[in-house]
């Protein structure tokens, strides 16, 4: 694994200024979406790209046959692994470390794999849809893809955006992001203050594709589109496309049989 800004940004930083956002609650609402959208079944063995902490893989552990969780980092997995034990779950699911460019798994062996929250995306245009190939690579013929991120079309009405928070703890943090809407990236700064004075900080590049772009990437990684919604809209049947103003967008895709 070759070094990259997700390195510095993905480790404390990252998770300790937004841990406490990220709910039970929120974390089963994000896992019914992907669990009906895929559809999973009890029998289907399924990936989860780029893991973090497990707070997916826990929740849909105990709905299918058996789910990996494969991330970057050691400390993330080891959170991970950490809270499936303390779960107690009879189905746990087991962590892998390793690079979304080169999947240390053989093809077609999975029958579902989803990428939630811009993961998968954070690479230039080429290396963003040789992932995706690479994605494809590991389902099986038939099975589905689902890809989370930001939705483009509503960064692009507020390009420029600042924020600061207090956390539980008395930590603060500050971003600064700028949404490049030609090209659909979006680069932040954040900045973790500690109490006793400590600063983490670091950029990232998160690339986002709008609903138009979805069918030609989709193509170019020898996948077919299924459909493009919004966390808000993926409950209705059938989905409906994602609108200007939501929150998020979720590409579904299927590998040709």
């Amino acid at each position: 694994m070759t070094a990259h800004w997700t390195e510095a940004y993905y480790g404390a930083l990252y998770l300790d200024s937004v841990e406490d956002l990220l709910t039970p609650a929120l974390s089963a609402l994000e896992a019914d979406v992907m669990a009906a959208l895929l559809p999973l079944g009890p029998s289907d063995r399924v990936l989860d790209l780029a893991c973090g902490h497990g707070r997916h893989a826990l929740p849909l552990s105990g709905r299918v046959g058996g789910l990996c969780g494969l991330d970057r980092s050691g400390d993330y997995l080891r959170r991970a692994a950490a809270a499936a034990r303390a779960s107690g779950g009879a189905q746990r699911p087991r962590f892998v470390r390793g690079d979304l460019r080169a999947l240390p798994f053989r093809g077609g062996a999975f029958d579902a794999v989803y990428c939630w929250y811009s993961s998968l995306f954070v690479f230039d245009d080429p290396t963003n849809e040789a992932c995706l190939r690479e994605a494809g690579r590991v389902v099986r013929p038939a099975g589905r893809l689902l890809v989370h991120h930001a939705n483009p079309l509503q960064l692009a009405r507020e390009p420029s955006a600042e924020a600061s928070r207090t956390l539980p703890d008395g930590s603060r943090v500050e971003e600064r992001s700028i949404f490049d809407v030609p090209q659909g990236v979006d680069r932040s700064l954040r900045r973790l203050v500690r109490p006793g004075g400590a600063v983490l900080a670091a950029t990232a590049e998160l690339r986002y594709y709008k609903p138009s772009e979805w069918s030609r990437l989709a193509a170019r990684a020898g996948l077919r589109l299924v459909l493009v919604t919004s966390t808000p809209d993926a409950a209705r049947a059938p989905p409906r496309e994602p609108r200007p103003e939501a929150p998020d967008l979720i590409a579904l895709l299927e590998k040709p049989a």
